[in-house]
C-alpha cells in the first residue's frame, strides 16, 4: 500500500529472454546498464549456499543506481513464502535472487509465479548457480521511482488574492488559514508522514487538501484516498470541489459536470460499497424464478428496478426513485461472492464493475470511511499492501471528519450477528417452500439423472438441514434473549459480557454499570448446550450447502441459471461461515477475550425487535499503528474538531499517534500538527447562553418541560429557525410531544428526528426557513445549514457517553487498569468533541449569527466545566436566571 506500483510492461519486458538460452541473461533496454554482481557480494553468497549444503537459498539484496546488486541477505532455505513475507518490507527497487542446485538457470512456473508477486512488492528477480558464477534475471528490478515535490508557494498562489481562485469563483474571499492548511499538507506529501489539522468552520478545508492531493496526482502518478464521514461532504468533493481543482490545475478544459474526470489530466472517483449497487444478472434470475424466490408477489417491484435499469447510469442505491423492500434487494444487489465476473453476460455493463474500472483509473478516490476501513480490515487479514483489495492499491489517505475515525474503525474491525441476519440467510435458502433451493430444483428437473439426484438430495438433506439450523436458531436466542434484560423500546439495550467489575473500598459505583454487566453466557449450561447445537447444526448445513455446490460444479456444462444458484450456495456457505466466527468469537473467545469487547444488545421495538451478538477490539491504537499509520505514506487527519484545550493529546493517544506507541514501529512516522483558526468572529456572532435555575439533568421529565419551555419563548424571538439537540432519543420524543402539545407547532413547522429520512428533514428545515428541527445522534455533526434557515441552537445536555455502553465501559476499564484517570483522560475530552462538533452546527459563514442555548448548567458549576468551556469558540459565556436570559436573547435577535 505504501510502495507505489511499477508499471506491468516493465515486468512483461523483463520476462522476454525467457524462452532464450538459460545461461544468457535478458538484453538491457537501450540506455540501461545491465545488472552485475558485486565481488563482495557474490563471495557472500557462495558461502551462505556452501553452509546450506548447497541446497536452495534465498537472497535479498540491494541495486545501486549503478545496476550493481550490493549487499545480499539470505532470508529464507527452499521456501517461497518466507522470502514473499520478508520482502514487504524491503525497499522498491531491490532484487531477490534465489540459486538452482542443478545449475539450470531456466525459472520453474513456482519462480515465475514468486516472481509476479515480487514485482507487485517493487522487487525484481534473478536465479544463479551454486558458484555465483552466473546471473539470469527473470525480472528487472524497476529503478526506484524519482518523485517532484511539491511547491508549496505555488499552491498557495492559486487561492491568495489575485490567483487563480479569485478569478474563477465569484464568491472568492482571501482564507489566510486555507493558505496555512495548504501549506502544512504539502510539506507531509513531501516529506511524508502523518498531519494532524483542526481547521475551524469556514477555514476552506477541502480545496486545503485537495489540492496538494491533486497536483501530487497529476506529477508523480499516485493515488490518494479522500475518506469522509457523509454522504453530503462526498458528493460535494466529487461534485464541486474536484471539478474546481481541477480547472485551477489544468484550466478550462476540464470536464465542469463528470464525476469522474475521465479522459482528463486528473482523474477522480466516487466510489460506493459493492452493496449499493444492483446487479443486472441477479436481477434477471430474480424476475425469472420470483414465484421459487419470494413467499409474496413481488412482480410489480422488480419490474420497476429493470425498467430503472434502463435508464440509470449510476445504477445505486442513490439513484433509486424508491428504495426496494429488504428482501428484494439482498436478492438483486451485487455481491461478491455471486459474481461471475468476467464471464458474466453483463460483465461490461454492470454498474459495480463500470465504477471498478473508473476507480482503478481514478488518482483521486473519494470513499466514506467505513469504505476504507473495511478495505483496510480485508488488507490486514490477506497481508496485501500493494495490490487491489476493497479499494485499488494506494499509499496516501486523507482523513476528512477524522474525529470519527477511532469509531470507524472499531465497528470494522470486530464481528456481529443478529437473529434476524441469521434467519434471512436461511430464507433466501428455503422459506415455505421458496428460496434458492427451489430454485435449483427447478432449473435441474430438465436434466435426467443428475437432476432426479440433486432433488431428491435437496428434499432429504437440504431442506432438512435449514429446518435444523433455524430450530436451534429458537431455542438459543430463547435461552440467551432473556439475559438483556427489559430492553427499552426505540432505544435498544446492552449487557457486556465480562466479570462484574470489582468493588473498590469507599467507591461509590453506579448501580447501572453492575446491571449492565453479565458474566459468560456460556457458563449456563443451557446456554452452553444451546449454542454447541446450533454451532454443529450450522456446520452440518455448510457441509451441505458445499456439496450440493461442488456437485453442481461438477456437472457438464450447467445452465446459466444453475451457474448463478451454484453462487448463491456459495454465498449461503461463507455467510454460515462467518456466523460460526462471529458466534464463537462472542461466546467463546478463549485466549482472545482481553483483546474484544463483547455484547448481547436488542434493537428495535415491538414485532422488529432483534438481539445482536458483537464484539470489537478495546484498543484501536495499536491496530491503525500497523495497518494505516506504518504503510501510509503521507496521511492528513482534518476536523474543525481534533483539539480539547487547544491540544491533540487526547487524539493522538486514541488514535495510537502518541509518541510511546510510535516508539514501537521500526520506521515510525513522523507527526506534524497544525491549528488553523476560523475565519469567524464568534464574538460578535455568536453567544453562548447557560441558564442556571433549569431542572437537574437527572430529572429527566423536568428537564424535558423546560427544554419545550425554552424552545418555545426562542422561537418567538427568532421566528423559527432552531436546531434543539439531544443525547436521548426518549428525551426528543417528549419535548416534541409537549411542542404540539403547546400548539408550537402550528406556528413553527417541526421536523423531529425519527419521523422521516434525515436528508428530507434537513431539506424541509432548509426550504421552509422558520422550522423548529429536532435531533439527536448524527444532527451533531456532518450537517450544514449556513444563512438565515438556522438561526438559533439549543442543546439539551452535555453530551457525555452512556457509560454503561459496552465500547465505552470497556476502555474505561482499561485505562483505570493503567492507572488512568477515565473520566478526564476519555470520558471529558470526547464530550468537549461532541460539544464542540454541535456548537458548530450554528455558525458556517461570516454572516450568520445566533444564539447558543446550553440547558445543562454543569458547563459552570463543575470544576470539569472549564475544561469543556477552554475547547469551544471564544463566544461570549452569558449565565444566570433563564427569566433574565431570556430578555437577553430577545434583545440579540433585535434589530
Amino acid at each position: 500500500m505504501s510502495r507505489t506500483a511499477p508499471d506491468p510492461a516493465d515486468a512483461l519486458a523483463g520476462l522476454d529472454g525467457l524462452d532464450t538460452e538459460a545461461s544468457a541473461p535478458p538484453r538491457p533496454r537501450p540506455g540501461e546498464v545491465e545488472l552485475r554482481l558485486a565481488p563482495e557480494a557474490a563471495e557472500r553468497m557462495r558461502a551462505e549456499i556452501a553452509r546450506a549444503g548447497g541446497r536452495e537459498v534465498c537472497f535479498l539484496a540491494s541495486v545501486t543506481p549503478e545496476r550493481v546488486v550490493v549487499d545480499p541477505r539470505a532470508v529464507a532455505r527452499g521456501n517461497h513464502a518466507a522470502v514473499l513475507a520478508a520482502a514487504r518490507d524491503e525497499p522498491e527497487g531491490g532484487l531477490m535472487i534465489h540459486n538452482h542446485p542443478s545449475g539450470v538457470l531456466e525459472p520453474s512456473d513456482a519462480d515465475l509465479g514468486v516472481a509476479s508477486h515480487l514485482w507487485d512488492e517493487g522487487l525484481g528477480t534473478a536465479i544463479t548457480d551454486n558458484a555465483v558464477s552466473r546471473l539470469y534475471v527473470v525480472v528487472e528490478p524497476p529503478r526506484p521511482r524519482v518523485r517532484t515535490p511539491l511547491d508549496p508557494d505555488g499552491l498557495e498562489a492559486l487561492v491568495a488574492p489575485g490567483g487563480a481562485l479569485s478569478g474563477r469563483h465569484g464568491g472568492y474571499e482571501d482564507r489566510p488559514g486555507q493558505r496555512e492548511m495548504i501549506r502544512a499538507v504539502a510539506e507531509r506529501y513531501n516529506d511524508g508522514g502523518v498531519l494532524l489539522v483542526e481547521a475551524g468552520t469556514g477555514t476552506g478545508k477541502s480545496l486545503a487538501y485537495l489540492l496538494p492531493a491533486a497536483r501530487w496526482a497529476l506529477d508523480n502518478d499516485e493515488r490518494t484516498v479522500v475518506s469522509t464521514a457523509t454522504i453530503n461532504l462526498q458528493s460535494q468533493l466529487a461534485e464541486k470541489d474536484l471539478p474546481l481543482v481541477a480547472r485551477l490545475l489544468e484550466g478550462e478544459d476540464a470536464s465542469r459536470e463528470s464525476l469522474t474526470g475521465e479522459d482528463r489530466g486528473l482523474t477522480w472517483a466516487l466510489v460506493k460499497g459493492r452493496g449499493n449497487y444492483v446487479s443486472i444478472r441477479r436481477l434477471d434470475l430474480a424476475r425469472l424464478g420470483a414465484p421459487e424466490l419470494f413467499e409474496d408477489d413481488r412482480s410489480r417491484e422488480l419490474e420497476a428496478l429493470r425498467e430503472w435499469v434502463q435508464t440509470t447510469d449510476d445504477g445505486s442505491l442513490a439513484d433509486l426513485p424508491a428504495v426496494p423492500s429488504p428482501e428484494v434487494w439482498d436478492e438483486v444487489r451485487s455481491d461478491p461472492d455471486i459474481c461471475l465476473r468476467s464471464r458474466c453476460p453483463h460483465f461490461q455493463e454492470c454498474f459495480y464493475q463500470r465504477s471498478r474500472r473508473r476507480a482503478a483509473q481514478a488518482r483521486i478516490l473519494v470513499v466514506n470511511h467505513h469504505l476504507l476501513f473495511t478495505d483496510l480490515a480485508v488488507r490486514r487479514a490477506t497481508g496485501n499492501w500493494t495490490q487491489s483489495a476493497v479499494l485499488p492499491a494506494w499509499g496516501r489517505v486523507v482523513l476528512d471528519e477524522a474525529h470519527n475515525v477511532e469509531d470507524a474503525a472499531t465497528s470494522h474491525m470486530g464481528v456481529e450477528v443478529t437473529r434476524s441476519g441469521l434467519y434471512r440467510t436461511l430464507s433466501r435458502l428455503d422459506r415455505r417452500g421458496k428460496g434458492v433451493l427451489s430454485a435449483i430444483q427447478d432449473e435441474v428437473k430438465t436434466l435426467g439423472d443428475f437432476g432426479a439426484e440433486m432433488r431428491r438430495r435437496i428434499e432429504e438433506r437440504g431442506r432438512p438441514a435449514v429446518d435444523e439450523v433455524r430450530v436451534a436458531l429458537d431455542l438459543f436466542f430463547d435461552e440467551v434473549e432473556p439475559l438483556v434484560g427489559g430492553a427499552r423500546p426505540g432505544e435498544g439495550e446492552a449487557v457486556r459480557i465480562a466479570a462484574p467489575p470489582p468493588e473498590v473500598p469507599g467507591e461509590v459505583r453506579s448501580p447501572m454499570l453492575r446491571e449492565q454487566v453479565i458474566d459468560e453466557p456460556v457458563a449456563r449450561p443451557e446456554v452452553a448446550e444451546r449454542l454447541r447445537s446450533l454451532l454443529d447444526r450450522l456446520q452440518r448445513l455448510e457441509r451441505e450447502l458445499g456439496h450440493l455446490r461442488r456437485r453442481i460444479e461438477d456437472h457438464d456444462e450447467p445452465s446459466a441459471g444453475l451457474e448463478g444458484r451454484l453462487l448463491d450456495l456459495r454465498s449461503a456457505e461463507r455467510r454460515t461461515s462467518a456466523a460460526q466466527v462471529a458466534l464463537k468469537l462472542v461466546l467463546e473467545p478463549g485466549d482472545r477475550a482481553d483483546e474484544y469487547v463483547r455484547w448481547l444488545e436488542m434493537r428495535g421495538r415491538g414485532r422488529r425487535r432483534n438481539l445482536a451478538l458483537s464484539a470489537a477490539p478495546i484498543e484501536l491504537g495499536p491496530v491503525l499503528r500497523e495497518a494505516l499509520w506504518a504503510r501510509a505514506d503521507t496521511a492528513v487527519l482534518s476536523s474543525a474538531t481534533l483539539t480539547t484545550r487547544g491540544r491533540f493529546d487526547f487524539l493522538r493517544g486514541r488514535l495510537g499517534l502518541d509518541p510511546a506507541g510510535l516508539a514501537d514501529l521500526e520506521h515510525p512516522p513522523e507527526v506534524a500538527e497544525a491549528v488553523v483558526a476560523s475565519p469567524f468572529d464568534f464574538s460578535t456572532q455568536a453567544m453562548l447562553v447557560v441558564p442556571t435555575d433549569l431542572p437537574p439533568v437527572a430529572d429527566t421529565g423536568a428537564l424535558d418541560r423546560a427544554t419545550a419551555r425554552v424552545v418555545d419563548r426562542l422561537a418567538r424571538h427568532t421566528g423559527g429557525g432552531i436546531f434543539v439537540l439531544f443525547t436521548s432519543y426518549r428525551s426528543l420524543r417528549s419535548v416534541a410531544d409537549l411542542l404540539r402539545a403547546g400548539g408550537v407547532d402550528r406556528s413553527w413547522p417541526l421536523f423531529v428526528h425519527g419521523e422521516e429520512d434525515r436528508g428530507r428533514l434537513l431539506r424541509g428545515f432548509v426550504e421552509h426557513g422558520d422550522g423548529i428541527l429536532l435531533g439527536t445522534a448524527s444532527f451533531w455533526e456532518g450537517v450544514d445549514v449556513p444563512g438565515d434557515p438556522l438561526r438559533a441552537l439549543v442543546i439539551q445536555k452535555l453530551p457525555f457517553r452512556v457509560p454503561s455502553e459496552p465500547v465505552t465501559a470497556a476502555r474505561v476499564e482499561a485505562l483505570e487498569a493503567k492507572g488512568a484517570n477515565a473520566f478526564w483522560d476519555y470520558m471529558l475530552p470526547l464530550a468537549a468533541l461532541r460539544l464542540k462538533q454541535g456548537f458548530g452546527r450554528l455558525v458556517r459563514n461570516r454572516d450568520d449569527r445566533g444564539a447558543v442555548i446550553l440547558m445543562d448548567d454543569r458547563i459552570i458549576r463543575k470544576r470539569y466545566g472549564r475544561y469543556l468551556r477552554d475547547s469551544l469558540p471564544d463566544a461570549p459565556l452569558r449565565k444566570g436566571p433563564w427569566a433574565e436570559m431570556d430578555g437577553l436573547v430577545r434583545r440579540f435577535y433585535e434589530p
